[in-house]
């Protein structure tokens, strides 16, 4: 008996208690050690650099001039048409974004059957990169767009 007495919650107890195991439902406990942390904390320094890029001007109806990527809750404005320095994480979040229009192909105007719907995607907000401090920077960029196509 704790110091605090019993607490009975109503209902009447026979018998032994049972023994519960607990479960394991996460999969095991993170071994801090399994992290290298010069590793992400390189990754994190690499990921803020600063670089200089420009935004292309979009003249198109409804379209922003003033633009916000996000990246784990935080935005960076960036104004189209004018050279802005921004963390590369906004430039990845950027090189991500790509809008998919669709255009309906018809073979045989007799037959709806032959109607095709043809996928064309394109860069959301089409950006340069003006200026990039890091060596690695390009060949992480063309890797980012090549994983989109």
């Amino acid at each position: 008996m704790s110091k605090y007495g019993q607490l009975d919650v109503g209902g009447e107890v026979t018998g032994d208690a049972i023994p519960m195991d607990e479960l394991n439902i996460a999969g095991g406990i993170e071994q801090v050690s399994e992290f290298d942390w010069r590793q992400i904390a390189e990754v994190e320094k690499f990921m803020n650099e600063r670089l200089v890029i420009l935004v292309f001007p979009d003249r198109s109806e409804g379209a922003l001039r003033v633009i916000r990527p996000e990246v784990n809750g935080l935005c960076q404005p960036i104004l189209r048409g004018v050279k802005t320095k921004v963390k590369r994480k906004y430039v990845e979040a950027l090189a991500r974004t790509i809008s998919t229009s669709y255009d309906q192909v018809q073979r045989d105007p007799s037959d709806r059957s032959t109607l095709e719907m043809i996928p064309m995607s394109n860069q959301t907000y089409p950006f340069t990169v003006i200026h990039d401090p890091n060596p690695a920077g390009r060949a992480w960029l063309e890797a980012i767009i090549a994983e989109r196509n």
